[in-house]
């Protein structure tokens, strides 16, 4: 998934306006080789968002009161943290941005639905 910071940075904001409306994108960290941004969507619920072109490394993980609900990342290989059961590592292929900016809003509509 090598891309320029402004590739990455332009299919996650289509990706979040096309499944995630309502939240807020904070760029936290932004530089020629690494991004980290944040998706709010309320007090205590958000995605965490990283790239680093150098590594590759790529990291979406929904935070509700703190802890990681859901996540997908490529640390080691591409997996899955999955709803329910985020300390587990479920092996798949490799997503596209907008494909992991739905899987994290099915898991915060999955929340939502819980409260």
């Amino acid at each position: 998934m090598k891309q320029s910071i402004e590739e990455f940075e332009k299919q996650l904001v289509y990706g979040l306006r096309k499944y995630a409306q309502g939240g807020n994108l904070e760029i936290v960290e932004k530089s020629m080789v690494r991004l980290k941004a944040r998706y709010h969507i309320g007090v205590s619920l958000f995605i965490d968002i990283f790239y680093a072109i150098r590594t590759e490394k790529v990291s979406f993980a929904v935070v509700q009161k703190g802890e990681r609900v859901f996540g997908i990342d490529n640390l080691g290989r591409w997996h899955c943290h999955p709803f329910g059961k985020p300390e587990n590592h479920e092996p798949i292929d490799e997503p596209s941005i907008e494909e992991i900016v739905s899987q994290c809003t099915s898991a915060i509509n999955e929340i939502k639905e819980e409260d």
